[in-house]
Formats: structure tokens, sequence, C-alpha cells
């Protein structure tokens, strides 16, 4: 069987080999010993505690690094996706403005808002008819019989009214 050499921090602060598991409770008077044994100094500690602290601080610093990283990538997604709305919009407005200075708009507009038509154009006017007054109802006046109202269809009374027969 292999023999177990010391553990390296034991034979460092001078401490015997733990034979049995368990808890070890010091008070300060035997750290102080124990560190006099070892011939570590007050500067000794106060420097390890300090590399302690730095070494804290480093990792918090990190941390916080991580952190920010994170939140600053979140926010560069969100505007990356502002972006591409605003290029699609910017894209649309762009063919909107294209479309208006056409030749194409610039006919719509004449013929819908200006009522100009081309040469060739057949123009339909419709006629105003001034109203007539409505007349009274007369009370000994028959009532219209179902053999009175006009039978065609209504589309071909409109096909007549807008081309009437050359008679």
């Amino acid at each position: 069987m292999k023999r177990r050499t010391r553990h390296a921090t034991r034979s460092l602060f001078g401490l015997p080999l733990r034979r049995r598991p368990g808890t070890v409770r010091m008070s300060v008077s035997q750290v102080l010993g124990i560190l006099r044994l070892s011939g570590s100094s007050a500067l000794t500690i106060g420097l390890a505690g300090l590399m302690l602290i730095f070494i804290g601080l480093l990792v918090v610093n990190f941390v916080g690094q991580v952190m920010q990283s994170a939140r600053l990538e979140g926010q560069r997604a969100a505007l990356d996706v502002e972006v591409a709305q605003m290029q699609a919009t910017n894209t649309h407005l762009e063919g909107a403005v294209t479309y208006t200075e056409s030749d194409v708009y610039v006919e719509q507009v004449a013929r819908e808002q200006l009522g100009y038509a081309r040469d060739g154009d057949i123009v339909i006017l419709p006629r105003l008819v001034a109203p007539t007054p409505a007349p009274t109802p007369n009370p000994a006046a028959p009532p219209v019989s179902p053999a009175t109202v006009p039978t065609t269809p209504n589309w071909q009374r409109w096909w007549r009214a807008f081309a009437p027969a050359e008679s």
C-alpha cells in the first residue's frame, strides 16, 4: 500500500495531519499562534487579503460586463427589427413617389378629379331633369293594378336609356 504524502497546506501552516474527519474549531489565539509558527507576517496576510479583494472586484466587474453585453445585444436585435421595418416603409414610399411622378398618375388625376377626357373618348353626360312637385293623392283615384306595372326587365330599361334605338 502506498504511503500518503502530507498535504501542502498542512505542512505550510504547520498543522498536524488530520486522522479523522470532523470540524476544526479554532480560536483567534490559536490562529495567530499557527501563523507565528509558519513564519507568516502581517504584511503577507494583508497582501493576501488585498489580493482576494482585488480578485473579487474583478469577478464582479466581469459579471457586470457580461450582463451589460447581453442587454446591449437585446437592444441591437430590437433596433435591427426597427431598421428593417423602416426600410420596408421607405421602399413603399419610394414606389409611391415614382408612381405619382409618372404620366399614368397624371392622366388618372386629370380624368377622375378634373373631368378631362382624351381624344376619341366618349363622354356621357347625365341629363338633369328638374324635379316635379309630388302629386297630391286623390282619394277618388282608382288603385294601380298590377297589369299597368312595366314588365320589361330592369337591365333592358337601362340599355334603352344609354343606347336608345335609332328610329
